[in-house]
């Protein structure tokens, strides 16, 4: 796939970005880090705060929501309640979506997907609260 591999993340993450706008979403933050983790996109809907992360594929790639194993999971779930407890928000409801950006072969978006409870496959999944 052409072009330089942070360029298509910068273009994937602000595909995804839109996407979440158009769909109803509020961003509240993009690229929060904490030792450990990074969550690419942070925004609330009418259900809650939303963590969102942002997997550009190009053509023939896995699902997006395959290439998040345990171990990524776990990251970004260490990601999510650190953003709560540091937000004084430990006790809102929340939930993790990805948003896939198909990308063309020179890196250009050209598709998005908001998939909600993107990790039901994993063995881990929680949200910390069961």
């Amino acid at each position: 796939m052409g072009g330089d591999s942070h360029e298509r993340g910068r273009r994937a993450e602000e595909a995804a970005q839109r996407a979440l706008q158009s769909a109803g979403f509020r961003i509240i933050e993009t690229n929060y880090r904490v030792t450990g983790s990074e969550l690419d996109v942070v925004c609330r809907d009418d259900q809650g705060v939303v963590f969102a992360e942002v997997r550009g594929r190009g053509p023939g790639d896995v699902a997006p929501s395959a290439t998040v194993d345990g171990r990524k999971f776990r990251r970004l779930l260490r990601g999510a309640r650190s953003w709560l407890g540091r937000r004084g928000q430990a006790s809102a409801d929340w939930r993790f979506v990805v948003v896939e950006v198909g990308l063309d072969a020179d890196g250009r978006p050209v598709s998005t997907e908001i998939i909600e409870d993107p990790f039901v496959h994993l063995p881990e999944f929680h949200r910390g609260d069961t």
